[in-house]
C-alpha cells in the first residue's frame, strides 16, 4: 500500500471510545474495552482472541459480516460505525504481511517527501497547518450541531411524553374509547406522530368525548338491538256534551208539595240529601229538617216528585263523566326508556317533571268533576291540560327522534363508529393544542438552526478540500519512494541484517523487491527465517504508516493496531521492536490519534508500558499509577468457559511470564486445556531452572510412578508436540482433577511444597 509522509498531525481527541466483540470466535458473551486514551496496550496469552480483535478493526470499512454482532464507538458524532473520509486504521498482524509479503514477489513503494524543494514544502506545512484549523472548526460546529439536535429531541421527548397521557388517559381496562386507538398504543412516537399530524378543527366539534363514550358504550355492546319508540300520551279529555253537563245546574221538577219550597232554598242538593235521610230511617219517621215525627211514605213521595227522570240521567252522566276521565289517568303510565337507555338519561328529568305536572293538573279537574257529583245544582268547569300535555308530549318526540337516530346507527355501525373516532381525535387536537403549537415552533427554529450549521459545516469542507487540493499539488513536486527505501535498510543493518534489503524495482509502477547480496530470487521472502520476516515486514509497515496510500491522497487521521509483532523473534529483536515502536508509535504520538498494542508476551507488554518513564520505578506503587494512567490503558484478555473478556490491568499487577502461567492454573474458570499447558511450562520454567534431571527423579518415585491416575498426566508432560487439545482428547483416561493432584504431586516429591503453597495463590 503505497503512502506519503506528510509530517506531524496534531490531532486532539480520540477516535474510538469503545469496541465490542461478540458472537465471534471465542468472544462468545458481548464484551467491551472502554478507553479514553490514546495508548493502549493489551495482553493475552495465544488462543485468547488477539487476531479476531485486529481483524475486526482491520474489516471496520469492508463490514465483514463474521463481525456483524460487533461495534465501535468513535467521536464521529453521524454514525459510531462508520468512519470519515479523513479516518484511517492501519492493522498489523498475519493476515496483513500474507496479503503484502506473501501473494506478490514485489511490493507497492512508500512515497515520502524530499526536502529539495523548499517552496513546496513551506506550501505543504502551510496547508496543513490551515487544514489542522479548520479540522477543529469543523469539530466544533459538528459538536454544535449535535447539541441543537440533543436540545431539540428533549423538547421533543417532553412534547411526546405528553401526547403519551392521551393513551393513559383512554385506554385500557373498561375504556371504550381504545377502540380508537388501533396501531397506536404501542409506541410513544407513533402516537406523537398521528396526533401532530392531525389538523386542527377550525369549529367545535359536534359531540363531546363525555357524548361519544355514551354512544360507544351502546354500540359496542355485543347485545345491543334496535329500541321501539315511545308511545305518546293520549288524553281526549271530555266531549264537549259532557263539558256543558258539568256547567249545568242540575236540580229537581216542580210537581211536588215540596216544590216551591225547593226553589225558594235554591238547595235541590240538600233537599236530594234529606231523601236519602228519611229512606234510610226506621218507623216512627222523624223529619230531616224539623225533627217532628212524620208519615214517612207520604214523606218520600213527595220528596222523590222534586227529582225527576231528568235529573237521574243527569247525575247518571255525571258519575261516567267521572269515571272516563279516572280511566285516561290511570291510563297514563311513566316510561322506564328514560333510565334504561344512556342516550336518553339527560331527558330523565325533564319527563319526570312533566309527567307530574300533567297528573297533577288532570287530577285537579278530576276532583272538580268529584266535587259536581256531590253537588250537582252548582256548575263547575274543568281547567285546561292542554299546555302540560303538549309539554310531556313533546319531550317523548325528543325522546323518539334519538331513539331512530339510535336505531339508525344500529343499522350503519361501521359507519357511524368512524364518525365518532374522527369527532374522538377533533376533540383530542384541541385539548393538545398548546403542546403541538409548541412543539411546531421549536421544530421550525431547530431545522433553520440545523440548516445554517449545515451550511457553515458544508462551506469548512469545501475550504478543507482546497487545503487537500494544495497537499496533493505541492505533493507531486517533492514526492519520492527512495526516502522509505533508505529507512527500512538502515535499520535492517542497525538491527545486524545485511543477508538481504530493499531496492526500488519500478519507478513507473512504484514498486519495491526484496533481494539477497549475490542472488536473483523472486521469492526471497519466503526464504527468510520467521524472525526475518517479521522484521521486514513490520519495518514496511511503520513506513507505510508514516505515509499515505497514494500522491492523490490527503493526510488522513490515522489508528494503528499492532498485533503480536514479536512472536517469533529472539530477546534481542524484542527489545529492538520494542524500541521502535516507542520512538515511531509513543514518543511520537502527535502523529497518530490512536495506537493498540496487542502481544502474548509479558517481557514485551511490560517493556512497552514503562516506555515513557525512565525514573518511574523510583516512584511509589500509588504515584507509578498516577503517572502511567495519563497516557496509557493496560487491558489482559481472559478466556474461560464463558469465553473471553478484556479486563482493564493496573501497571503494577504487570507479572512476568512464570507468574502468570500460575493465575492461569489458580483460576477454575480457564480452559482446561490450557491449564494443562500452563503446568507444563511451569514445570518445564522451574525445573530447567534447578537441574534437568530433578523432574526424572521425581516421575522415577514410587509415590508417583507406582500411581496409575498420574500417568495421563507424564505421558503429557513428556510430550514434545505442542498440539495439547489432540494430545489431550486422545487420553481416554484424562482428568483434570487427577492432573491437579499430579501437578502437586510433581512438587511435593521434589521438596518444593512450600513453594507450590505460595504460588498456589497468584491470581485465586
Amino acid at each position: 500500500m503505497p503512502c506519503i509522509n506528510m509530517g506531524k498531525f496534531d490531532g486532539g481527541k480520540i477516535m474510538i471510545n469503545k469496541i465490542t466483540l461478540k458472537k465471534v470466535a471465542c468472544f462468545k458473551e458481548a464484551t467491551s474495552l472502554d478507553t479514553d486514551k490514546k495508548v493502549n496496550l493489551i495482553y493475552g496469552l495465544n488462543g485468547t482472541g488477539k487476531s479476531t480483535f485486529s481483524e475486526f478493526l482491520r474489516n471496520i470499512v469492508s463490514h465483514d459480516e463474521k463481525f456483524s454482532n460487533c461495534s465501535i464507538e468513535t467521536d464521529n458524532s453521524e454514525d459510531n460505525m462508520k468512519l470519515s473520509s479523513d479516518e484511517q486504521i492501519l492493522v498489523y498482524n498475519e493476515k496483513w504481511v500474507k496479503e503484502n509479503f506473501y501473494q506478490s514477489p514485489t511490493l507497492k513503494g512508500i512515497f515520502s517527501l524530499s526536502q529539495g524543494n523548499a517552496t513546496a514544502k513551506g506550501n505543504i506545512d502551510k496547508a496543513n497547518e490551515e487544514k489542522a484549523r479548520l479540522d477543529i472548526l469543523k469539530k466544533s460546529k459538528e459538536d454544535e450541531k449535535n447539541n441543537s439536535q440533543n436540545d431539540f429531541n428533549r423538547k421533543k421527548a417532553t412534547a411526546v411524553n405528553a401526547i403519551w397521557k392521551i393513551k393513559k388517559d383512554y385506554t385500557g381496562g373498561e375504556r371504550n374509547t381504545d377502540h380508537f386507538f388501533t396501531g397506536l398504543k404501542g409506541n410513544s412516537e407513533v402516537l406523537f406522530n398521528f396526533v401532530h399530524g392531525l389538523p386542527k378543527p377550525q369549529t367545535a366539534p359536534s359531540k363531546s368525548i363525555d357524548d361519544i363514550k355514551k354512544e360507544l358504550s351502546a354500540l359496542l355492546d355485543n347485545n345491543v338491538t334496535r329500541i321501539n319508540p315511545l308511545k305518546e300520551v293520549i288524553f281526549t279529555g271530555l266531549a264537549e256534551q259532557e263539558i256543558n253537563l258539568l256547567k249545568k245546574e242540575i236540580v229537581g221538577s216542580n210537581n211536588s208539595t215540596f216544590s216551591t219550597l225547593v226553589e225558594q232554598l235554591k238547595n235541590s242538593d240538600w233537599v236530594n240529601a234529606g231523601l236519602k235521610y228519611v229512606e234510610s230511617q226506621q218507623e216512627p219517621a222523624y223529619c230531616p229538617f224539623c225533627q217532628q215525627q212524620i208519615n214517612k211514605e207520604h214523606i218520600i213521595s213527595e220528596l222523590k216528585a222534586c227529582f225527576d227522570k231528568s235529573y237521574e240521567q243527569d247525575k247518571q252522566s255525571l258519575q261516567i263523566i267521572y269515571e272516563k276521565y279516572d280511566q285516561q289517568i290511570d291510563n297514563i303510565v311513566e316510561d322506564t326508556a328514560f333510565t334504561q337507555n344512556d342516550f336518553l338519561k339527560d331527558l330523565s328529568g325533564s319527563y319526570n317533571v312533566a309527567l307530574l305536572n300533567f297528573r297533577s293538573a288532570i287530577n285537579n279537574n278530576l276532583a272538580i268533576i268529584k266535587s259536581k257529583l256531590n253537588t250537582p245544582s252548582k256548575p263547575v268547569e274543568l281547567a285546561s291540560v292542554e299546555i302540560e300535555f303538549n309539554n310531556l308530549n313533546a319531550i317523548i318526540k325528543s325522546a323518539n327522534d334519538r331513539i331512530n337516530e339510535f336505531n339508525l346507527k344500529i343499522e350503519k355501525k361501521d359507519e357511524v363508529l368512524k364518525s365518532l373516532k374522527n369527532i374522538f381525535w377533533e376533540n383530542i387536537r384541541l385539548q393538545y393544542d398548546t403542546v403541538l403549537v409548541n412543539f411546531e415552533s421549536d421544530k421550525t427554529a431547530f431545522e433553520n438552526e440545523q440548516q445554517n450549521i449545515g451550511k457553515e459545516i458544508s462551506e469548512i469542507v469545501e475550504k478543507i478540500k482546497e487545503q487537500d487540493k494544495i497537499i496533493t499539488e505541492q505533493s507531486k513536486l517533492v514526492s519520492n519512494i527512495e526516502d522509505a527505501v533508505a529507512n527500512i535498510n538502515n535499520r535492517l543493518l542497525e538491527l545486524g541484517i545485511d543477508s538481504f534489503y530493499i531496492i526500488k524495482y519500478d519507478e513507473e509502477k512504484a514498486e519495491y523487491k526484496l533481494v539477497r547480496s549475490n542472488e536473483e530470487d523472486d521469492n526471497i521472502f519466503n526464504s527468510l527465517s520467521e524472525g526475518e520476516k517479521m522484521i521486514v515486514s513490520f519495518l514496511y509497515f511503520i513506513e507505510e504508516c508514516k505515509g499515505k496510500e497514494d500522491l492523490k491522497s490527503t493526510n488522513k487521521r490515522k489508528i494503528i493496531i499492532i498485533d503480536d509483532p514479536i512472536s517469533s523473534l529472539s530477546h534481542i529483536f524484542v527489545f529492538n521492536v520494542g524500541t521502535l515502536i516507542k520512538e515511531e508509535f509513543f514518543l511520537s504520538s502527535k502523529k497518530y490519534e490512536q495506537i493498540f498494542v496487542l502481544t502474548h508476551n509479558l517481557y514485551f507488554f511490560y517493556e512497552l508500558a514503562k516506555a515513557p518513564y525512565k525514573e518511574i520505578k523510583r516512584l511509589k506503587e500509588e504515584e507509578q499509577e498516577k503517572e502511567h494512567k495519563k497516557e496509557f490503558h493496560l487491558f489482559r484478555i481472559v478466556k474461560n468457559s464463558k469465553g473471553s473478556s478484556f479486563v482493564p490491568m493496573k501497571y503494577s499487577e504487570i507479572q512476568n511470564d512464570y507468574q502468570m502461567y500460575w493465575s492461569v492454573v489458580n483460576d477454575k474458570n480457564s480452559q482446561p486445556a490450557l491449564i494443562a499447558n500452563c503446568m507444563r511450562n511451569i514445570i518445564d520454567y522451574f525445573f530447567g531452572f534447578i537441574r534437568n534431571n530433578a523432574l526424572n527423579e521425581v516421575f522415577q518415585k514410587k509415590e508417583f510412578k507406582g500411581n496409575i491416575k498420574f500417568q495421563a498426566f507424564y505421558r503429557y508432560i513428556n510430550r514434545e508436540s505442542h498440539s495439547d487439545n489432540i494430545n489431550i482428547y486422545d487420553m481416554k483416561d484424562f482428568d483434570y482433577a487427577s492432573f491437579h493432584e499430579a501437578f502437586q504431586e510433581v512438587f511435593k516429591l521434589a521438596g518444593f511444597e512450600e513453594h507450590y503453597n505460595k504460588m498456589s495463590k497468584i491470581g485465586s
